[in-house]
């Protein structure tokens, strides 16, 4: 392998542990401007957590939409179904909810600025060490990108990002992967691309990549992103002895 794309949502660092408080805080308020209030307000969070995938007690949820966009069309009907259950019109929760999801980004400077991402910093070195490209490919924005490679220490050691905001189609769609090996000379099976759900799991077959690795630190899906990956490890940290990415130790 001579150069790996990484994800950076549920790949880089828990899904959870980042963006779980984000999500419960941005739907909890969402609803309480609807109106809800005590235990509706409780039992209506709690259940448009596990539809969006975590909650702010550090929970995933495999099918949740953040997971599996795949499932989208289910997902949303639950939630419709959900809102009407509370007494709500869907069409002013989605204007509500949906809302502050879309903008829960602008929130995540303060939430991951007392959050700790150790060892990043050292496999971004090591695989660089190690004659790797290295580029993030993810569906979040590339500001919001550099923020946390910033955070993590890792931000000089990445020769190519490509976010939502890029002009480059999403993951699955192969597009971000071929301006990658375009940019650096490189040939599909010579990439690897780490991930931690289907998506990503689609994006390296799509792309023909030489090499999957999926992580479960996003839905924990073991069963689905083993029936998808080359290798699954718990977290990214244990790439740094993954036999084929450094075949030069073993």
């Amino acid at each position: 392998m001579k150069g790996i794309i990484i994800d950076k949502d549920g790949t880089l660092f828990n899904y959870a542990y980042v963006w779980g408080g984000v999500v419960s805080k941005a739907i909890r308020g969402g609803f309480s401007e609807l109106g809800l209030k005590g235990d509706k307000l409780n039992r209506i969070t709690m259940r448009f957590e596990e539809l969006f995938g975590i909650d702010e007690r550090g929970g995933s949820y495999k099918n949740g939409i953040l997971f599996r966009p795949d499932l989208a069309v289910i997902t949303i009907a639950k939630m419709v179904l959900a809102s009407l259950g509370a007494g709500l019109n869907p069409f002013k929760v989605k204007n509500k909810v949906f809302d502050k999801i879309e903008k829960m980004g602008s929130m995540i400077e303060q939430e991951i600025d007392a959050k700790e991402f150790p060892g990043i910093k050292e496999l971004f070195k090591k695989l660089k060490d190690n004659g790797y490209v290295i580029g993030i490919v993810t569906n979040d924005c590339v500001a919001t990108t550099r923020l946390f490679l910033k955070k993590m220490g890792a931000e000089e050691y990445v020769d190519f990002i490509r976010g939502e905001d890029s002009g480059t189609r999403k993951k699955p769609n192969p597009e971000a992967f071929r301006q990658f090996i375009s940019e650096f000379s490189l040939k599909p099976e010579d990439v690897a691309i780490v991930g931690d759900s289907k998506a990503d799991m689609k994006f390296a077959s799509n792309s023909n990549a030489g090499y999957s690795i999926a992580v479960l630190t996003g839905s924990g899906d073991r069963k689905l992103l083993e029936r998808m990956a080359d290798k699954v490890y718990p977290t990214i940290l244990d790439i740094a002895e993954d036999s084929v990415l450094f075949e030069k130790n073993t």
